[in-house]
């Protein structure tokens, strides 16, 4: 099946760019391993315009139901490869085979690993990166969240609500968390942040019972969740060399395009905004979209 521009990833970038895409009434395919992708494990989104404390997952699932009034094709799939072919189309494989004349790639980012001793191990044993899917697992039980930016403190919030005590174990000085998640953290008398702080083993018999601090100390704990960063899901374009910064980013102009004629690029993965956020990646989405109508109707890149 051949269409005008396939969307990989069905996050908020994608999702987008998948409403502006059908509105310029181009032939649209959007492949997703799930829809909502990270989206959907955002606990609250309070800074959303005209949907103050909607969940990630009610967010993402307006987003779905939107695209669904438009000629939109969905395929629920991970995407394996991307190639260029000789009759100027990519070819995008899920399952199926599909051709688009023009791609935007959305695909996002993945949780970054601590890489310490017992973290594989105890991994769903009481190792977590998913504090929505995972937290109320832990109802009056002690646990710890790793990290210091803006999901750690989203998460520890979170994480207050269901467990009797939650340790935040940042790494530097200050956590780089907005201030008013911060000043919830500081107000509620379930957080303890532990600044200068960084976890060296996970321990535990069957299940994850402890962590080791690199100071030596150790905690007894019933679960850690961990929220150190993402890494972009970009390795996939590395045979189409399209240009990447060394941190796996995928460079875009303005207006959402690679350096490969015919492949834009939104959300999270791109070099675009260092803000990343649903209102972010959602813009990028619909910029990419006007930039392959353009492309389509010019043939000019």
């Amino acid at each position: 099946m051949r269409y005008d521009v396939i969307i990989i990833g069905g996050g908020a970038a994608g999702l987008s760019a998948a409403l502006y895409s059908a509105r310029y009434n181009l032939k649209t395919l959007i492949i997703a391993k799930e829809f909502g992708g990270t989206g959907n494990i955002a606990h609250k989104v309070d800074n959303w315009i005209g949907e103050p404390g909607i969940t990630g997952m009610d967010l993402m699932n307006k987003f779905i139901k939107h695209i669904d009034e438009y000629k939109v094709s969905k395929v629920e799939n991970e995407v394996t490869n991307i190639s260029k072919l000789s009759n100027g189309y990519f070819s995008v494989k899920a399952g199926k085979i599909y051709q688009g004349k023009t791609i935007i790639y959305s695909l996002g980012m993945k949780h970054k690993e601590l890489g310490i001793p017992g973290e594989k191990e105890f991994s769903g044993k009481g190792v977590h990166y998913c504090y929505t899917c995972d937290g109320p697992l832990y109802k009056n039980k002690k646990v710890a969240m790793v990290g210091g930016g803006d999901s750690a403190g989203w998460g520890s919030v979170f994480l207050s609500e269901h467990a009797k005590e939650v340790y935040t174990l940042v790494r530097k000085p200050v956590m780089r968390a907005e201030p008013i998640t911060v000043s919830q953290m500081n107000a509620s008398p379930k957080i303890k942040i532990k600044y200068n702080t960084e976890v060296a083993e996970i321990l535990g018999e069957k299940v994850l019972q402890k962590i080791r601090l690199k100071n030596g100390r150790t905690i007894e704990l019933d679960a850690v969740f961990i929220e150190v960063g993402h890494i972009p899901l970009s390795d996939m374009v590395k045979s189409l060399r399209i240009k990447r910064t060394n941190h796996r980013y995928i460079i875009v102009d303005n207006n959402q395009k690679t350096n490969v004629k015919g492949f834009c690029a939104a959300g999270d993965i791109t070099t675009r905004h260092t803000l990343k956020q649903f209102i972010t990646s959602a813009a990028e989405g619909s910029v990419a979209a006007e930039t392959v109508y353009n492309y389509l109707k010019s043939s000019k890149w």
